[in-house]
């Protein structure tokens, strides 16, 4: 029965795998698959798989960043699971340290085979396992939610991606992120699951201040390519002091801007509220 239902699923085995628009990598990148992720399989062509990830988005990468074994993601096999909530961590081949199998980006999700003070020892795709130091990790149980935090802990999170180099469609914490995935990651962490792109997350959410003067901390300000006020551009988060972070994409880097500067203020959608 368990194998049933992964018969359609794949497990993505590079730290960040990325999703294009198209079976080419000249194509737009939509998003990007973590380490360790189940993917649904719809189609495939040559080289290429056609998927659906967890964050809902359809799109194309690689097969050969893909394992048809899932072991490692197969819940009903395992009593806990952890969350990577620092920005990168080690998968270290030994308790205690060892080479590195891999290194991981926050919010990337492993099984736990077994746990040795403050180490867990991790299932990773290729049947092999792995160690993971506790530090920067929730432990929770193997179907269970993320738990819900608070708007501060949320902010917090979202700081920690402050200088990331840009990168349209990224989800990784060190090796490049955008707007969009800084919030899908940061509230995901923090218990809160949100569409992946910016005008899906404005659309989704439900609590909608509706002025600046009411701002608070963790509040997300979707912003518009310009003064028309028609499309969403982009997403920033507010982190208090008439601070938000966001992606600067002429820095080419995650910034920290003023809410009291005219240029943004003037392209401000709305506002939306997840904590």
């Amino acid at each position: 029965i368990i194998n049933e239902r992964y018969k359609d699923k794949a497990v993505t085995i590079d730290t960040v795998v990325d999703i294009f628009k198209e079976a080419d990598i000249n194509s737009e990148r939509i998003t990007q698959c973590l380490f360790n992720q189940l993917v649904t399989v719809i189609e495939e062509k040559d080289s290429w798989v056609k998927v659906k990830t967890v964050d809902g988005s359809i799109g194309w990468l690689r097969s050969k960043f893909i394992d048809r074994d899932c072991t490692s993601v197969k819940q009903e096999l395992y009593s806990e699971r952890i969350v990577i909530t620092g920005k990168k961590k080690t998968v270290y081949t030994n308790y205690g340290g060892g080479a590195t199998l891999k290194d991981v980006s926050m919010g990337t999700e492993f099984f736990v085979k077994s746990k040795k003070k403050n180490y867990y020892e991790v299932v990773i795709p290729g049947n092999l396992t792995g160690w993971v130091e506790s530090k920067n990790t929730i432990l929770i149980g193997a179907a269970s939610p993320i738990p819900k935090t608070s708007a501060d802990d949320f902010a917090t999170t979202v700081e920690k991606f402050k200088e990331t180099q840009y990168l349209l469609g990224g989800t990784g914490a060190w090796q490049g992120v955008d707007g969009s995935g800084v919030v899908y990651i940061s509230a995901k962490i923090n218990g809160v699951d949100l569409p992946r792109n910016a005008s899906e997350q404005f659309d989704f959410i439900i609590d909608r201040p509706e002025d600046l003067e009411n701002l608070r901390k963790g509040d997300l300000l979707f912003f518009s390519p310009n003064e028309e006020l028609e499309d969403i551009s982009d997403v920033g988060v507010y982190i208090g002091d008439d601070c938000f972070i966001y992606a600067n994409k002429s820095k080419g880097r995650i910034d920290i801007d003023s809410t009291k500067s005219d240029y943004y203020i003037k392209r401000i959608k709305g506002i939306r509220r997840i904590f």
